[in-house]
């Protein structure tokens, strides 16, 4: 069943929940009313009754019934429909007819001098009875039957239900169409977001979107949210195909030289000097195509799959770092002051690989003679790393994407034409991984300054 014929069925059952207990409230109030007014009219004329008999002897008699007979008629004539019945049952005075009369039904008196209200059917036709006593001196004498038919009554209450069952159902009726129309206009964002989605599925065309600007409200944050969605898959994407293009291209070059040199060991004529050369940089090449593939691997890797948790002595790391560097590096001054006893949580493999790519890049950016500077310490409550270099620096155009993978400035590409770009991505990537955070600033000849905050232990 469509969405917005369920929403029209569950308004359309809300509806008819509320109009039906409205009316029936409203009905039985004013039923409730009515015979409450008819029974006042009963009582008032019951008690002009009992006026006329005054104040009866201890045994009603028909000589007291004959003496006021004629205020009795007058009674009578105004439409009252009474009976006066002694304390044997026996009819003392009757407003009706003797055929009528027979068909009324005998009351038994009230126990006190309350008066009592009951409701029978005569002849097929329903009338309210009211049964008084009639006392002299506190005891009763007599009984009064006063009879009035519900006819007007019931059928004032049936136009009240006919009224309520009808104009019930055309109010259902046009809130059924109103229920459906707005539920049409409610749910038109979220038609318009199925057909994009399907349309895309279909093109594959990221480009699209869904009309803004509507109401601040579910739907238009609903509009928003997926446009949002859409653009962040299309920047996945071309990510994607960025990073494809990028990474076979880096490819090409070492499985070029592999192949060259493949062909160049088939040539019988070849030397074993000129052999031994070309093994020596396939071997190269090899290793480098091996660390690209590693690198790639782990960029692709979600955070869960690429991540290990486990304490990590960070500044015995930072230390081995630095001592691999020193023993490699011959060219540059290198200070370091390392905070002891500092320990995160995380993997310390690709702690490692984060620590060595920024000491290393920061060694490949800096000229012969040149000073780097790296800092371990505690600071609020992550262990920071502060690496300063006096190295060539970074253009402020390329500072927004150095972190970007396969991304290289012109500084960088003129010192080093052999570098694939992905240094500084991989240590943006394994720090933001440890829940830290990576800051770069720099000027262009003066050097560089990189900031690596993890949450420390």
């Amino acid at each position: 069943m469509a969405l917005r014929l369920r929403f029209t069925l569950v308004y359309l059952l809300l509806a008819a929940i509320a109009l039906g207990g409205f009316a029936v409230i409203v009905y039985l109030t004013a039923s409730s009313r009515i015979y409450q007014n008819l029974d006042d009219g009963m009582t008032s004329r019951a008690q002009a009754i009992t006026n006329v008999l005054a104040t009866p002897t201890p045994a009603m008699s028909d000589q007291e019934i004959t003496e006021r007979r004629q205020a009795l008629d007058q009674q009578a004539a105004l439409g009252t429909v009474f009976e006066i019945r002694d304390e044997t049952g026996r009819i003392l005075y009757s407003s009706t007819s003797r055929a009528v009369r027979g068909q009324l039904p005998s009351l038994s008196a009230p126990t006190d001098s309350a008066p009592a209200f009951s409701t029978h059917k005569v002849q097929g036709s329903r009338l309210r009875f009211l049964t008084m006593p009639i006392l002299s001196n506190g005891q009763r004498v007599a009984t009064l039957e006063v009879a009035q038919p519900l006819s007007e009554t019931d059928e004032a209450l049936d136009q009240i239900r006919y009224v309520f069952i009808i104009g019930g159902l055309v109010v259902l009726v046009i809130a059924s169409g109103s229920a459906y129309w707005l539920a049409g206009r409610a749910l038109l964002p979220v038609r318009r977001a199925s057909r994009l989605a399907r349309d895309i599925e279909r093109t594959a065309d990221f480009s699209r979107r869904l009309p803004e600007g509507g109401p601040d409200d579910e739907m238009g944050e609903l509009t928003t949210t997926l446009n949002a969605m859409i653009s962040r898959v299309e920047r996945m994407l071309l990510a994607q195909r960025a990073f494809l293009a990028d990474s076979s291209h880096e490819l090409r070059r070492p499985l070029t030289v592999l192949r060259t040199n493949i062909d160049v060991i088939k040539n019988p004529a070849l030397s074993a000097e000129e052999r031994t050369a070309c093994l020596a940089e396939m071997s190269v090449e090899a290793a480098g195509m091996s660390r690209l593939l590693s690198d790639l691997l782990l960029l692709s890797r979600e955070v869960p799959q690429a991540i290990e948790q486990g304490a990590v002595d960070y500044s015995a790391l930072c230390q081995q770092a630095i001592e691999k560097l020193k023993a490699q590096d011959k060219q540059h001054e290198l200070t370091s002051v390392v905070e002891p006893e500092l320990r995160v949580s995380g993997d310390r493999e690709r702690l490692a690989q984060m620590l060595w790519n920024v000491l290393e890049n920061a060694a490949q950016y800096t000229p012969s003679g040149g000073r780097i500077d790296f800092r371990l310490e505690r600071q609020n409550g992550c262990a920071r790393i502060e690496l300063n270099d006096t190295g060539v620096g970074i253009p402020g155009d390329d500072l927004p994407r150095v972190f970007e993978r396969f991304y290289r400035g012109g500084p960088a590409r003129v010192l080093r034409s052999d570098g694939v770009g992905l240094g500084l991505a991989i240590v943006k990537y394994v720090a933001e991984a440890h829940g830290g955070a990576v800051a770069l600033s720099s000027l262009p000849g003066e050097g560089t300054q990189i900031t690596i905050d993890v949450p420390a232990l």
